[in-house]
């Protein structure tokens, strides 16, 4: 009986450690620090505090209310993970944009398939999307994208060959390149010419975390190393969300942002960027929407964000295996 008792208290603790590093990492306690680590680990966080919350539910145990009080102090924050999509038929037309980091069209044969570039076109050709933010876009493998016949890339790096490449079938005006000193990574902008109106796009690649195999908190080889990554990238994240921030500030026209934010949505770096501007997967999205190919739960860190004068129409997260991460795309209206 007391064995009995020993491991109720000990799985009720457990469970309220779950549940307090769970509204930490959702920044529901006014701690006011950031826990990279921690940040990252939040969707994992979620499954376990769901599987105390059902283990309690099948025994009919008193602990189950302790998720349902955390839940409902953070129930916004449950939102950016997961999206139920309404049953209503989309009728209204607009412009439908899609971001993709193609991870330069498999460039080191990260897969076994040969014909990438053009499974990709394949890809953008059968979706028809009205204009295509490309991050890691590496020129010497993309294919044409003739039914394009406007087309601007970025180099991340002067005279590089990777970069950032906006494809539209509207007319892209007074490109820019956007470049983050000491890093691999960098953006663009364009005015796009939609109709009579003129948006101003905006496609970026923030700091790449560069998780492998090898990273993992479990091994004292490498865990340290990866510690030390993550502190390091998100410092760097911030550095450069700031600089893109004032930035967007000077926009004289209302924005679109296609990002591979490299950062989930729990992350202050997604809630600098996204502070006064619309989550298209918020708005319109379904399930839990992740874009990168990370083993063991959803891993969202790629955006497309649009400014408040913007209605987000619907959104998807298509379920293509051409790179690392996944497309998206959303349709978008005045």
């Amino acid at each position: 009986m007391k064995r009995k008792h020993f491991f109720f208290r000990l799985a009720v603790l457990i469970n309220l450690l779950v549940l307090l590093l769970l509204l930490v990492a959702m920044n529901q306690l006014p701690l006011k620090l950031e826990f990279p680590l921690l940040t990252l680990g939040t969707p994992v966080l979620c499954f376990i505090s769901l599987f105390f919350f059902f283990f309690w539910l099948v025994r009919f145990q008193w602990p189950l209310f302790l998720f349902l009080i955390a839940f409902a102090l953070s129930f916004e924050s449950w939102q950016l993970l997961y999206q139920f999509k309404s049953n209503a038929i989309t009728t209204s037309q607009g412009l439908k944009i899609m971001s993709f980091n193609v991870r330069s069209f498999n460039r080191f044969d990260w897969l076994k398939e040969k014909e990438v570039p053009q499974s990709i076109a394949d890809f953008i050709e059968k979706n028809a999307p009205d204009v295509i933010c490309f991050q890691e876009y590496a020129v010497k493998l993309a294919p044409k994208f003739n039914k394009y016949p406007y087309q601007i890339f970025m180099p991340y790096k002067e005279k590089g060959q990777i970069g950032s490449c906006i494809v539209s079938k509207f007319p892209l005006l007074q490109p820019e390149s956007i470049p983050f000193e000491g890093s691999s990574n960098g953006g663009m902008q364009s005015d796009l010419l939609w109709k009579k109106d003129t948006l101003r796009l905006y496609n970026i690649h923030f700091e790449s975390l560069r998780i492998n195999s090898k990273d993992t908190l479990f091994s004292t080889q490498y865990s340290k190393k990866f510690a030390s990554k993550v502190a390091t990238v998100f410092k760097q994240q911030k550095k450069q969300i700031k600089q893109f921030n004032t930035l967007a500030t000077e926009s004289p026209h209302p924005q679109i942002i296609c990002t591979d934010l490299n950062n989930n949505a729990f992350s202050e770096s997604y809630q600098s960027v996204a502070k006064g501007r619309f989550d298209a997967f918020m708005e319109q999205g379904k399930g839990f929407g992740g874009t990168y190919r990370f083993p063991y739960f959803p891993l969202r860190i790629d955006y497309i964000l649009t400014d408040s004068k913007l209605k987000v129409i619907d959104f998807e997260t298509h379920e293509l295996q051409l790179s690392d991460h996944k497309p998206i795309s959303a349709i978008i209206s005045l």
